[in-house]
C-alpha cells in the first residue's frame, strides 16, 4: 500500500474504511459459522475457511498500512493513538476471523442427536448474536471516535460471559448417552469460541477511551 504525503486525511480515512471492511467480513465469518453449526452444516467450514485467507491477507495489509503511516508521518497525538488502536483492532479482527473457522468446523462434526438440546442452540444463537453486534459497534466507535458507543459494546459484551455459563449448565444437567455427550462437549467448544469473539469486542470497545482522551482503558477479560 502506498501513502501520498499530501493528504493525510485520505490516508487516515482510508484506514479506517480498511478496518470497517475487514469488519464486515469477519462478522459476516462469525454469524455464517454460526449458523453452520445451528444447522449442523459441515459444509460451513469449507466456506468460512474458504474466506479466512481474505481476513489474513487485509489484516496484513492494514498493519502494513500502519507501519508506512509511522514511517511517513510526524502524525498529531489523536492520528498516533488511531495507529496504535488500529492495529490492535487488526489484530483482534484476524483472531475472530480463526474463531469463525473454528466454529464452523464443528458444525456437522458430531451429528445431533434426535434429543439434542433446543435451549443449548438458542443461548448459542443469542450469544452469536450479541457477540457480533458487540464487535461491529465496537469497531464502529473506533472508526467515529464514539466514547459512548465504545462503552456500550464492553456492556453488551460482558452479557456473554453469563450465557455460556447457562450452557455449561445446561449439558452438565441433560448430557446423558455417547452421542449426547459427543454433541454436548461440541456445543461446549462453540459457546467458549463465542465467547472468545465477545472478549475481543470488550477489549476493543475499551480501546476507545485511549483512542478519543489519550486514557488507558482496557476490558478485563471475560
Amino acid at each position: 500500500m502506498t501513502t501520498g504525503r499530501s493528504d493525510p486525511a485520505a490516508a487516515f480515512g482510508a484506514l479506517r474504511s480498511d478496518l470497517a471492511e475487514l469488519a464486515a467480513i469477519v462478522l459476516s465469518q462469525v454469524e455464517r459459522a454460526v449458523a453452520g453449526w445451528d444447522d449442523s452444516d459441515p459444509s460451513a467450514a469449507a466456506a468460512v475457511a474458504a474466506v479466512d485467507a481474505e481476513v489474513d491477507a487485509r489484516s496484513a495489509g492494514i498493519e502494513e498500512r500502519i507501519l508506512s503511516l509511522h514511517r511517513d508521518w510526524s502524525a498529531f497525538a489523536g492520528d498516533l493513538r488511531l495507529l496504535h488502536v488500529g492495529l490492535i483492532a487488526a489484530v483482534a479482527l484476524e483472531r475472530v476471523g480463526n474463531l469463525a473457522v473454528q466454529i464452523a468446523r464443528l458444525a456437522g462434526s458430531v451429528p445431533p442427536p434426535e434429543e439434542a438440546l433446543d435451549p443449548v442452540r438458542s443461548l448459542i444463537r443469542g450469544m452469536g448474536e450479541r457477540a457480533v453486534d458487540a464487535l461491529a459497534d465496537a469497531v464502529q466507535a473506533i472508526a467515529r471516535g464514539d466514547l459512548a458507543a465504545g462503552e456500550r459494546a464492553v456492556a453488551d459484551a460482558r452479557t456473554v460471559s453469563p450465557m455460556l455459563d447457562q450452557v455449561l449448565r445446561e449439558v452438565t444437567r441433560s448430557a446423558t448417552g455417547p452421542g449426547m455427550r459427543a454433541w454436548s462437549a461440541a456445543a461446549v467448544l462453540v459457546a467458549r469460541h463465542v465467547e472468545r469473539v465477545a472478549n475481543n469486542a470488550a477489549e476493543l470497545g475499551a480501546r476507545v477511551r485511549f483512542l478519543v482522551t489519550g486514557e488507558s482503558g482496557q476490558a478485563e477479560a471475560g
